[in-house]
């Protein structure tokens, strides 16, 4: 798909929405729900942050094929059950079973037990397309008819696909030490791709998503971490004309927008301010550690997460020149109406969120 030019893509910004004057909301006051959480232990020092700061979070069990999956969907029923406001669940599927008879049917009735439960989404991580392989030894990319049943389902149950598919495209690239996800790939070398022949391009992968969404035009699927078109804000833009069911979150991807020209990000914002949803992707799995987490390690990470929570409101909500991720950065100063659209009101739209769920 041949990218819009940026300024056809994004418009004549309407002025009528960029309030100059307008003061930042109070940090506390604004709802905000986080939409990629991954939180598996009844933390209560987190249950009071996120009281205390006035944040919900979407609950996200991944992967679907680590064979983790019984003990996420326990840990995650259980803090919704507990916290329902707090806590709503993205459930996921079992990938390991994909090669026997029946696969999708089976698939399906447990994701429909999962939404029986309260879930109000299905994930669907990067090992679709850049780990599991069939038979034949070839990698099973997201838009492989193996999966074609459960989309349908999930269009005609009304529930997202919230869809991790690829990854930056500094994945292809030569390690560099300044990139934004230099640390990451470097302590994580199985998914840095450069080198390693045989893996799908970023460009197949994403073309795989949009594939789906060509296919199953009624599915609203939501791109995680900027739809992994973090370096190209135009390509986001042309997916959003192209694709009316197609949203993104910013998880673990607002050191890339802080690495843009600000009006261009903050162009996009306003343009497709209905488009665009809160997340951090913050990670308490003790399930996966070695040892089971002390409390100081609790609160750590708990006093770790306000501190993030914190400078992402600064960035998007404040004014002026900041330094996010080490780097100087001009602040979006998006208006009140933007900001109540990107921290709460499309999540409650697209998850269909009321105020208070019952499980």
């Amino acid at each position: 798909m041949r990218p819009l030019p940026f300024a056809l893509a994004l418009g004549v910004l309407v002025p009528t929405i960029a309030a100059a004057g307008e003061p930042v909301p109070a940090y506390a006051e604004l709802l905000k729900i986080d939409v990629h959480s991954h939180i598996f232990e009844d933390v209560p020092a987190l249950h009071a942050l996120f009281r205390k700061i006035n944040m919900h979070t979407i609950n996200v069990c991944v992967p679907g094929g680590d064979g983790h999956l019984a003990t996420m969907d326990r840990i995650a029923f259980e803090l919704y059950g507990q916290h329902p406001e707090l806590y709503p669940v993205t459930t996921t599927f079992d990938l390991r079973p994909r090669d026997e008879p029946g696969y999708a049917a089976s698939t399906i009735a447990w994701l429909d037990r999962a939404f029986a439960r309260g879930a109000v989404a299905v994930k669907i991580w990067k090992e679709v397309g850049m780990e599991i392989k069939d038979r034949n030894g070839k990698f099973i990319l997201p838009d492989d008819p193996l999966f074609d049943p459960i989309y349908a389902h999930l269009a005609k149950r009304g529930k997202p696909l919230h869809a991790h598919l690829a990854e930056p495209i500094d994945a292809w690239r030569p390690l560099d030490p300044d990139s934004p996800h230099y640390g990451y790939y470097s302590q994580n070398p199985q998914w840095h791709l450069y080198g390693k022949p045989g893996y799908p391009s970023h460009e197949a992968l994403i073309a795989a998503r949009d594939h789906i969404m060509k296919k199953h035009p009624t599915l609203v699927v939501v791109g995680a971490h900027l739809g992994s078109l973090e370096h190209d804000l135009e390509g986001i833009a042309a997916r959003f004309e192209r694709f009316p069911n197609f949203y993104i979150d910013v998880a673990a991807r607002t050191r890339n927008l802080a690495r843009h020209p600000s009006e261009k990000v903050r162009a996009l914002f306003l343009k497709y301010s209905d488009r665009i949803m809160y997340g951090l992707d913050a990670s308490w799995i003790p399930h996966r550690r070695d040892a089971p987490p002390t409390n100081a390690q609790r609160q750590g990470h708990v006093n770790s997460l306000e501190l993030r929570y914190r400078t992402d409101f600064d960035y998007y909500a404040g004014q002026g020149e900041m330094t996010y991720n080490g780097r100087k950065t001009e602040a979006l100063k998006l208006p009140r109406e933007v900001l109540e659209k990107f921290y709460h009101a499309n999540a409650e739209r697209v998850f269909k969120l009321g105020p208070t769920v019952t499980p």
